[in-house]
């Protein structure tokens, strides 16, 4: 709800595509510079206290910039700054979200929670865009801001109800373990390819959130409704792809899966330049909301099988900064190129070398885990996997 509100209030304020991709930018950047160390800090602090705390502080940042919508201060530098200071408070919960999942849900029922999860996940984004634009069209921006800042007391609620094990505190002091887990990266040849396929996707997916508005508005010249229905198409793409993950995975090793995936959402994204039916553009976010979910899952499931259990939380957050701050770096150039060559053009290059990138890493094949304890699950987002028992 906040993305779609947010991001078409911001092209009402400027036609600009790069001040408009910045909105998106500036709420993955600190995921760049802040998810690694959020990892090392989750395995040293006591998490249900640290949640409450970043609870707290995404609450009062909503509830300051409502307040500023309604002395009517809200412009596109304040949208960009507070995207930042939202993503910001995000950038530090999210690692922490994960860290605790297997302190909430036993081993055996492990699976299944990290399936519905992932449902979940994509239900949101199909129901939240909606539920966006009604009230975006009924009770102004300002209606999103008060709802989501609401939505951050009641995870407050949640969390100091939650009685939580606190573990005990490691004695590896925070720079040995920070610099062990990016050396031990480095290190491993398999989550290195995986980063470098995270790359190819994410840096010419990022293209879709960085210009989408731009496009819907000066391009498509579509109502904030229309502009809603992409969104709804692209989580109803997402949520069906997630039905439909484990036979793809079942016929098809990792790496082809992602080239594939990468195949599909760059050849909708060239056709997707090319045409101006709104069925038709409907229907192609729809086919890259497949795409994005079988890539991401395939990635994040990856991170997970070539992270050592003893570094497994560093790993992980190591993965979420190459994917958020590919994101971010490459929205950036996208909305500078738009800037530059205009939203259209932009759209059919990335979809161009995205088919391309893909297709020449299909030939350095990956090497395929033994296992696959998740593999039919699709998540959106990289998710602590309890560590297998021995038998």
């Amino acid at each position: 709800m906040q993305n779609i509100g947010v991001s078409w209030v911001a092209a009402t304020m400027s036609a600009s595509p790069l001040m408009i991709a910045l909105i998106p930018v500036a709420a993955s950047f600190p995921a760049l510079v802040c998810s690694y160390p959020a990892g090392v800090i989750s395995d040293y602090t006591d998490r249900r206290k640290w949640l409450i705390y970043l609870q707290l502080f995404l609450f009062v940042a909503l509830a300051i910039l409502s307040v500023l919508t309604q002395i009517h201060l809200l412009n596109i530098t304040v949208l960009i700054v507070f995207s930042f200071i939202v993503g910001l408070g995000s950038a530090f919960s999210v690692p922490v979200w994960q860290a605790i999942t297997p302190e909430i849900v036993s081993a055996d029922n492990m699976k299944e929670a990290i399936a519905l999860n992932g449902v979940n996940f994509n239900l949101a984004r199909a129901v939240g865009p909606a539920l966006g634009g009604v009230l975006l069209v009924y009770g102004g921006i300002q209606s999103i801001f008060l709802f989501n800042a609401v939505s951050f007391l009641a995870l407050v609620v949640g969390l100091y109800n939650w009685h939580n094990v606190r573990m005990a505190v490691k004695p590896q002091p925070f720079k040995s373990a920070f610099t062990e887990g990016l050396k031990a990266v480095s290190r491993s040849a398999n989550f290195k390819s995986l980063l470098l396929r995270t790359v190819s996707f994410t840096c010419f997916v990022s293209v879709i959130f960085a210009i989408l508005p731009h496009l819907s508005k000066y391009e498509w010249h579509q109502s904030s409704k229309a502009y809603t229905g992409l969104w709804v198409s692209l989580g109803i793409g997402a949520l069906t792809g997630s039905l439909f993950y484990k036979n793809v995975t079942t016929f098809f090793l990792s790496y082809k899966v992602v080239w594939g995936s990468c195949t599909l959402v760059g050849l909708s994204m060239i056709i997707l330049s090319q045409i101006n039916s709104v069925l038709i553009i409907d229907i192609l976010m729809f086919i890259i909301g497949i795409g994005w979910i079988w890539a991401t899952s395939t990635l994040n499931i990856l991170a997970q099988l070539y992270s050592p259990k003893e570094l497994k939380g560093r790993f992980l957050a190591t993965n979420v900064t190459v994917f958020q701050g590919s994101l971010a770096l490459s929205g950036a150039f996208w909305g500078y190129l738009s800037l530059k060559t205009g939203s259209i053009a932009v759209l059919t290059v990335s979809g161009v070398a995205m088919v391309l990138f893909s297709a020449i890493l299909v030939f350095f094949p990956m090497e395929e885990p033994s296992s696959e304890p998740a593999a039919w699950v699709a998540c959106s987002a990289p998710i602590l996997l309890p560590e297998q028992k021995s038998a």
